[in-house]
């Protein structure tokens, strides 16, 4: 006789779901996450064409360009634990409703500023629905996993961030389609941005028709203020365990924005000024052969780690990936040719380490946030790793500029040997405790 599968022990692609969470929540949840990683790094790559199509003077385009950036991380730093502490209250389902509505609109709305301050108001809105966006994605599936998953299920969404790495260069190629269709180089901007758009307004349908209805917390939780669920997020880093994950996620977060931010750069400016080539040949033969080198170690290492943050302590995971992003990242301080044949494997490791510390940090804050206060919980991580990459690109920047270009490297090649020790000395005390307990009832 068939025993029917109930909704407490239903698995998705290996993971076993919470209960009341069915798969077809879980795959409404995966198809919206990628759609939010997509969004993730679009307008880096889209905005330089646009600026450059609004006519703004060449030499104001970078300054702007990173203070745009920086203003999208400070929203993010001080609204991300705001957005956590709201889902505990209303739900997640119309929090990541709206942070994919809100930044969908402000991409359509991107590329109709007719100046700098419209500018900074669009990227505003799309700032405040990355906020919710972002921290919903990293919340809703510390929600939908068991615990004994919840690695799994953090290396399948890293495996889709991975992914979504892919939208924004697949965009970036519509504005020379729609110009070759004659329109202008403006309206071939506006349509591309309408397209990318297009895609929250996709997300925030899937989300609301496809998430779990279910209040994200117990009934309790709801009668706290939002001031009050917000200062349990930030009084969770007294347990040992929630202020590593919100140390990991700084320094995860910040691996992956100097990656991306500076190791193309390099390759381009070694390109033109040591081997004379232009900056599309440099792009072309240079940056996109060893970013695809990371992004296949990456591919790689969501896997890996997804499951061994399931088979092995959670502190030891951490330790264990920040220690592999130590000694990739410290190592980059021995390239002097950044073409040499050597430096596509430390690329490729580079992948591997950096979604390992992203992996293994997301599981471990969901194992620690108790369901009541898990939004506020995983706002604060998020908050955590806004000012990772905060540091990562406006630190790094200047150190990359000023000291060399490996710099930037380095400094996270310490920070992650810091979060190593931090974990190894966590799960030694730890370890400590628990044989005194032992001792103590013997």
């Amino acid at each position: 006789m068939t025993i029917p599968t109930t909704e407490s022990d239903q698995t998705l692609l290996g993971i076993r779901l919470s209960d009341g969470i069915r798969k077809s929540h879980m795959r409404a949840y995966l198809a919206v996450a990628f759609i939010s990683s997509g969004y993730a790094g679009a307008l880096a790559v889209l905005q330089p064409g646009l600026l450059q199509v609004m006519g703004i003077d060449k030499g104001q385009q970078a300054m702007l360009t990173g203070t745009l950036s920086a203003l999208q991380e400070v929203v993010l730093i001080l609204l991300m634990g705001v957005m956590g502490a709201l889902s505990d209250r209303i739900g997640r389902r119309p929090v990541y409703v709206a942070g994919l509505l809100l930044t969908g609109i402000g991409f359509a709305l991107y590329p109709h500023a007719v100046d700098v301050t419209q500018l900074v108001l669009f990227r505003l809105i799309v700032a405040v629905g990355c906020a919710a966006m972002i921290g919903m994605m990293i919340t809703v599936v510390a929600d939908y996993a068991r615990d004994e998953s919840r690695g799994k299920a953090n290396g399948l969404q890293g495996l889709l961030a991975t992914l979504g790495a892919f939208v924004p260069p697949i965009l970036a190629t519509l504005p020379t389609v729609f110009a070759q269709q004659d329109h202008s180089e403006l309206t071939a901007q506006q349509l591309t941005f309408a397209i990318a758009g297009a895609l929250g307004g996709l997300g925030g349908m899937i989300a609301l028709f496809g998430l779990s209805p279910a209040p994200a917390s117990p009934a309790q939780a709801n009668q706290l203020t939002l001031a009050q669920q917000l200062k349990r997020g930030l009084q969770a880093a007294r347990d040992g365990r929630t202020a590593l994950s919100y140390g990991a996620a700084f320094i995860s977060r910040g691996d992956l924005a100097v990656t991306g931010a500076f190791m193309s750069l390099w390759l381009v400016q070694y390109g033109v000024g040591e081997l004379g080539l232009t900056p599309s040949e440099a792009m072309f033969q240079l940056a996109v052969p060893r970013t695809l080198a990371v992004v296949t170690g990456a591919l790689l290492g969501s896997i890996l780690m997804g499951q061994l943050a399931d088979k092995m302590d959670r502190v030891s995971a951490v330790a264990l990936s920040a220690g592999m992003a130590a000694c990739v990242y410290l190592g980059v301080f021995l390239i002097s040719d950044p073409t040499a044949d050597w430096v596509m494997g430390l690329l490729f490791c580079m992948g591997i380490a950096e979604i390992s510390a992203f992996v293994s940090s997301q599981a471990l804050v969901g194992q620690q946030a108790p369901a009541a206060d898990r939004g506020a919980i995983i706002g604060v991580f998020g908050v955590s790793g806004a000012i990772g990459i905060l540091l990562g690109t406006a630190g790094g920047g200047w150190l990359f500029g000023y000291v060399q270009p490996s710099a930037p490297f380095v400094l996270f090649g310490f920070l992650n040997a810091m979060v190593c020790f931090w974990a190894l000395l966590l799960r030694q005390r730890e370890t400590t405790s628990t044989a005194q307990t032992h001792d103590g009832v013997a």
